[in-house]
């Protein structure tokens, strides 16, 4: 579980033009080398000017009574219409050994101020930069819209590039069902790391699997069951 659950995050800010999605509640298993270790539920909510994007992992099993481990991811910010524009972000990994949480705000459509591990940054930002919750939101729109999926992500007090290759499309089996889905990939700069995401159509291209590959470790998350609201 060591490098579980902070891989999650690269699997699913004010001047971001968002349309937004359809809300949905989801879940997921998630397993490393093809051993399901935990579960995922994550969520889409509004309100008459907001809208709050959080997922909650957690191990379970004989990982849960080693490890601990849960992460919570969120990200919130305003609706106006139909577009949504990312204000706060929480990354927050717990086990029984450590306690890590990364916090920001974007204070300005090119500021981002936050903390990591306690430590505080002041970072300027492309204008376009958005959180990692929010990143899966965006590779939804502008999949569906023929967009490039090129993006700038706040994380841990950097500013980090995406950009994610079209592979195609392909049929997943899952728990939830059968999907044709769109295939992405992203690939480190270095090549040791390597995400890749299926997406379907069908369901307003919300994310079918995620695979992340970290050397000769590769974490999977797979849908169990999507509602949309």
């Amino acid at each position: 579980m060591k490098r579980l659950l902070p891989a999650l995050t690269l699997i699913l800010a004010p001047a971001l033009g968002l349309a937004a999605p359809v809300p949905f509640q989801a879940s997921y298993a998630v397993s490393v080398n093809g051993m399901t270790l935990g579960g995922m539920d994550s969520s889409l909510k509004y309100t008459a000017t907001g809208y709050t994007y959080q997922k909650l992992t957690k191990a379970n099993g004989l990982a849960a009574m080693l490890s601990g481990d849960t992460l919570t991811e969120r990200s919130t910010g305003s609706k106006q219409g139909e577009q949504l524009s990312a204000q706060h972000y929480l990354h927050h990994h717990k086990s029984k050994r450590k306690d890590r949480r990364d916090e920001f705000t974007f204070t300005s459509p090119t500021r981002v101020t936050g903390q990591y591990e306690s430590k505080p940054y002041d970072l300027s930002a492309p204008a376009d930069t958005i959180d990692s919750a929010l990143l899966e939101l965006r590779l939804m729109d502008d999949l569906a819209s023929g967009k490039p999926l090129n993006y700038q992500v706040a994380s841990r007090g950097k500013i980090k590039p995406y950009r994610f290759q079209k592979l195609g499309t392909e049929t997943l089996e899952t728990p939830a069902g059968s999907y044709e889905c769109e295939k992405v990939q992203v690939t480190a700069d270095d090549g040791k790391r390597q995400t890749t995401v299926w997406l379907a159509p069908s369901l307003h291209y919300h994310i079918v699997r995620a695979a992340h590959r970290d050397d000769d470790e590769v974490i999977e998350v797979t849908l169990t069951r999507h509602q949309a609201r």
